[in-house]
This record gives structure tokens, C-alpha cells and sequence, in this order.
């Protein structure tokens, strides 16, 4: 008996043990997303009947909003490296498929997208989300609802901005990459030699930020003939896009937040008219000081930078770099850091009013029982907060010719 219930046991666990992966899939069975574009829907669009027969989906209840695109490669043609086939190009080399799916619902419109193709979506290995300006006018809460909540979805997926179509950005063929969403994901990196680059762009950040109450700014991407190029920002109010921000400003914003990990400044030589120097910052970092008097309060912010001399335009040097022009020099580097700074602050306060630089979080930690009594207020006070801005430049080498 009990050797029957032993052989009874081991049929049992061996069909449990050896029975396989019952939910696999072949790699060649799932849709990779590489990239998702989120646009308005535009009923103008001059796309064919048939076209938009199958992009617009029938929706249980509103109307068409959104036009969501996704990317997936195909994975037969990743390979090729005949001439023309790369990017989402035609012909027979193409090595992306793009699919747009018209709707009111993320969930619903990814979905439907599977009616469109063999392949089962997989979102686990997404790159970026770019969105549109209008859509980030419009707010981006909503629109990112669906990918925060779907266990697929990586924290770390960089979000841009794109003046004009989103989808125009995952259209693009570059050069040196297979993917236009493995490419836009990858500009970030070159944050720690360009601070006009914004590299804190992920998912979990923006989403963690909004839920937080706190304004941000994320990467504007341009596209033309072919390239893209991460050209300044986009500033966040609530979810909400409020303007557009330049390169000069995103420097001024990393300086002042500490978020600064490479880059150059260049100044007009103190002693050379025609004269142009540029440093190679090595390390950038600041110290935000809240001064409270009453019901006032006054952020004084100090930066101190570290740099080389890179490089000299117009001017001949050899010789002349003593002490008294590389004192000259540092300062001429303060003057320029302030500038750019204090530019961009007044436009964030004024103009925008949005709190890029995280002052009411600062408040929060060190002044509590202050920001308790002035938070309700905060929104009507920050426009006219005072900002003192110092830098402190130190030169420490000045490469192999001197």
C-alpha cells in the first residue's frame, strides 16, 4: 500500500516538475516596444479613409483624444546591414514597425493595437515616452496614469517633449543605431560632458514629482532632416507644461540644484579684447540657504565650481597665465555663472512661476514650522522671493601648454 502511494507521489510530481513553462512565449511571438509617441488626435489629419478606418478604434463611451504610437523591431531584419535599411525606412531592410492607435484610453488603445499585428505586446524593454507639446500643455498626469501602473513598465523609461508631432521623433532613421527610441534614450548619457543635456528624466522621478506637488523640468527634443538633438527643456507646473526652457537656463538650473556633472563656460578674456576662454568644469555644487524674517524669507544660494582652463580663442596665452590673470579669469567665471543663473531664475519666478529649483522643499526640510504657516501661500509668494546667487570659481589646471 504504501509503495503504491510512493509511485502515486513521484507520477504526481513529475507531472508538476516536468510539465514546462505552461505561459511561455517565444521571443519570436512578442512585440518588443522600443518607443511610445502620445499626440492629440487630429480629425484634419490628411490620412486615407482606409488608414483611419483601422487607427480609430470603437470606444465604449467620449470621443477620439489621443493618438498613441508604438515602435517594435522587427526582429528578422535587426541584422541586415544592407544599404537603406535602417531606422523605419521602406523597403525590404526596414527594421521598425510603427503602429498608431486612435483613442481615449492608453490601456484600451494598447490593446487594440494587437488586432493589428501577430505579435503580442511587450513592454518591458520600453526606452522612452515622447509627448507632444500640446499634450503637455494640455497635462501629462493623466496620460502617464496607465504607465505607472502597468508591472511591465520600467521606472527607469526617460520621458521627452517634441515641438510639433511626437510621432515625427520615432520616424527618424539615425545613422549610428538601429532604433530611434534606443537613440533618444541614450542622449542623456552625454550629461556628464554636456550640462545643457537634462539627464534625471525617468518615469518613477516625474511621476513621484507630481504626486509630490513639485514643478520639473524634462528634455525638449527637436527633430529635422534626419537628426535629433536635445535642445533645452520644457518647465512643469502641476503636471502641466508652462513654457519652454533654453540651454543656457538648463545649465543655470543644474548649476543651482546641484545636478551639474560636466561641462564648459566660456567668458571674453580679461585682458585680451577679441579674446575667448573655456573652462572644463569638473565639479559644480551648490549650498540653498533659506533666511526667514516675519513672514519673509530670503534664499541665498552659494555655488562653488572647479574647473580647467580648456582652451583659448583670438588670444595668445603662452606665457601670460600668472596669478594675477587667472585671478581676473575666476572672476570673469563668477560674473558669467551669476548671470546665467539669476536669468533663469527670474524667468522661472516671473514668467513661469513654477518652482524649478525645489525652494518650497527646501522650506519643508529645514524651515518646517515656517512652511507650515506660509504653504497656502506659497504659489502667490514665490514670484517676489528674493534669490541672492554667489559663485566661487577655483582654476586648478591649465592643461599641457602653459
Amino acid at each position: 500500500m504504501k509503495s503504491k502511494l510512493l509511485i502515486i507521489l513521484i507520477v504526481i510530481l513529475n507531472v508538476t516538475l516536468l510539465s514546462g513553462c505552461w505561459d511561455r512565449k517565444d521571443i519570436e511571438t512578442r512585440g518588443y516596444v522600443l518607443g511610445v509617441a502620445i499626440d492629440v488626435y487630429n480629425q484634419a489629419d490628411d490620412s486615407s479613409d482606409t488608414k483611419k478606418e483601422l487607427e480609430e478604434m470603437e470606444i465604449h463611451t467620449g470621443e477620439h483624444q489621443y493618438a498613441m504610437t508604438v515602435q517594435i523591431p522587427i526582429l528578422k531584419n535587426s541584422g541586415s546591414s544592407s544599404q537603406g535599411s535602417t531606422g523605419g525606412g521602406d523597403g525590404a531592410g526596414k527594421k521598425t514597425m510603427e503602429i498608431t492607435q486612435i483613442g481615449n484610453s492608453f490601456m484600451s488603445m494598447q490593446r487594440e493595437m494587437q488586432s493589428r499585428t501577430s505579435l503580442s505586446l511587450y513592454y518591458e524593454h520600453l526606452q522612452v515616452i515622447v509627448i507632444s507639446e500640446e499634450i503637455a500643455r494640455e497635462g501629462i498626469e493623466e496620460i502617464l496614469d496607465f504607465f505607472g501602473r502597468d508591472p511591465e513598465m520600467r521606472r527607469r523609461v526617460k520621458i521627452l517633449v517634441t515641438k510639433g508631432e511626437a510621432k515625427s521623433a520615432l520616424s527618424v532613421e539615425p545613422k549610428i543605431e538601429d532604433y530611434s527610441s534606443i537613440y533618444l534614450a541614450s542622449i542623456p548619457i552625454n550629461a556628464r560632458s554636456n550640462s545643457r543635456i537634462i539627464h534625471k528624466t525617468d518615469l518613477g522621478e516625474v511621476i513621484k514629482s507630481i504626486h509630490a506637488g513639485f514643478d520639473f523640468v524634462l528634455p525638449m527634443t527637436e527633430v529635422a532632416d534626419n537628426e535629433i538633438k536635445a535642445s533645452g527643456g520644457a518647465a512643469f507646473k502641476y503636471g502641466k507644461m508652462v513654457g519652454w526652457v533654453s540651454e543656457l537656463e538648463i545649465e543655470a538650473i543644474k548649476l543651482i540644484r546641484s545636478l551639474y556633472l560636466g561641462g564648459v563656460i566660456t567668458v571674453s578674456s580679461p585682458e585680451h579684447g577679441q579674446g575667448i576662454v573655456t573652462m572644463e568644469v569638473t565639479s559644480a555644487k551648490s549650498n540653498i540657504t533659506p533666511v526667514i524674517t516675519g513672514d519673509e524669507v530670503v534664499f541665498n544660494i552659494d555655488i562653488k565650481i572647479k574647473g580647467n582652463y580648456a582652451e583659448n580663442v583670438n588670444m595668445h596665452s603662452h606665457a601670460q597665465l600668472d596669478d594675477s590673470f587667472m585671478q581676473k579669469l575666476e572672476k570673469a567665471y563668477e560674473k558669467e555663472a551669476q548671470r546665467i543663473c539669476l536669468n533663469a531664475a527670474n524667468k522661472m519666478q516671473v514668467e513661469y512661476g513654477a518652482d524649478i529649483f525645489r525652494l518650497n522643499q527646501i522650506l519643508q526640510t529645514e524651515e518646517p514650522a515656517y512652511w507650515k504657516r506660509i504653504s497656502d501661500q506659497w504659489d502667490i509668494m514665490y514670484p517676489h522671493v528674493e534669490v541672492n546667487i554667489n559663485a566661487d570659481v577655483t582654476l586648478q589646471q591649465v592643461g599641457l601648454v602653459k
